[in-house]
């Protein structure tokens, strides 16, 4: 499905956010969005699925204008996993799974077998098999983020949104939650669509590269080509220099 921003712009409590932001992103690909804080990733991150609402330009699904097709239509085809969320302390990590299946289920009627099998796949992925009848409380910073990753990828969407889903984890559980991602691009096509803030990150677990700076689109394009040193200078005032690892991968590794 294509998902096409056309001239979004943004102001809240009189401030510009975002202004005249284009970009039509590739169907089953990895997009990292990147930029300074205060950019206006997350904001753009929210017009894109009608968190916010309050912006002028179009969204499009496959052409369709997302206000007409409807919240519950588009939660079928559409996850997000936003910074801020939260969960009643009894619930267990199952429990927080199924709730993905929400926009799928009919008005009455338990879990369906697609349902169950959603359920139980959003599991086996995120390897919380072991943990669905643990408390969501009771999981480490880690557990806890790839119990709300499973909800999310309960719904089966077709486009996943992801806002800076490896904050406040170490480097272990980083990497962990982006394979993660990752292998759920490559076994179904889900196309992704991710706020990050670790520059390699995006270098390597992504396919195109967004980057964001003064309200606007500073650049975009092949993540290697636009994650530069020239790039990390302009956008956020440093220095870098760029190595390879033992991997071969190209690591961009600011200096001052």
């Amino acid at each position: 499905m294509n998902l096409t921003a056309g001239k979004i712009c943004v102001t809240l409590g009189g401030k510009e956010i975002l202004r005249d932001v284009s970009y039509k992103f590739s169907a089953g690909k990895r997009t990292a969005i990147i930029g300074p804080n205060g950019a206006g990733k997350s904001t753009l991150l929210k017009v894109l699925c009608l968190l916010n609402e309050n912006f002028s330009g179009r969204v499009t699904l496959d052409g369709q204008e997302l206000r007409a097709i409807g919240r519950k239509n588009l939660a079928r085809v559409m996850a997000i996993l936003p910074q801020e969320r939260d969960a009643p302390p009894d619930t267990t990590v199952r429990q927080l799974v199924s709730f993905g299946r929400f926009p799928h289920r009919k008005f009455f009627g338990g879990e369906s077998a697609e349902d169950l099998s959603a359920i139980k796949n959003a599991l086996e992925l995120t390897k919380l098999t072991d943990f669905e009848n643990r408390q969501v409380i009771s999981l480490s910073g880690g557990e806890r983020q790839r119990a709300w990753l499973a909800m999310t990828l309960a719904q089966r969407p077709k486009i996943l949104l992801l806002d800076e889903p490896t904050t406040y984890l170490d480097i272990a559980h980083q990497l962990e939650v982006m394979e993660i991602i990752a292998d759920v691009n490559r076994k179904f096509s889900t196309t992704i669509i991710m706020v990050l803030h670790d520059i390699n990150h995006a270098r390597i677990y992504s396919d195109e590269v967004l980057v964001i700076k003064d309200k606007k689109i500073f650049a975009a394009g092949e993540p290697k080509k636009i994650l530069t040193a020239q790039t990390l200078g302009a956008v956020f005032n440093v220095q870098a220099d760029i190595f390879k690892n033992a991997a071969g991968d190209e690591i961009i590794f600011p200096l001052r």
